[in-house]
């Protein structure tokens, strides 16, 4: 997400209904699940140092 999909997203969420609000955390909790699901996957975890 580029900054200006971040400040778009936060001049929706401001001022608007509560539905719209909802909706908003709805879209950014699915765009940082799916940021850790598949690019976060990646890189090596803290499970998989501890593990020897």
């Amino acid at each position: 997400m580029g900054q200006t999909q971040i400040q778009s997203a936060v001049a929706v969420a401001t001022g608007s209904s509560v539905a719209v609000q909802a909706l908003t955390v709805l879209v950014l909790l699915a765009a940082g699940y799916a940021y850790f699901r598949f690019l976060g996957g990646r890189a090596p975890g803290v499970a998989s140092r501890t593990r020897k």
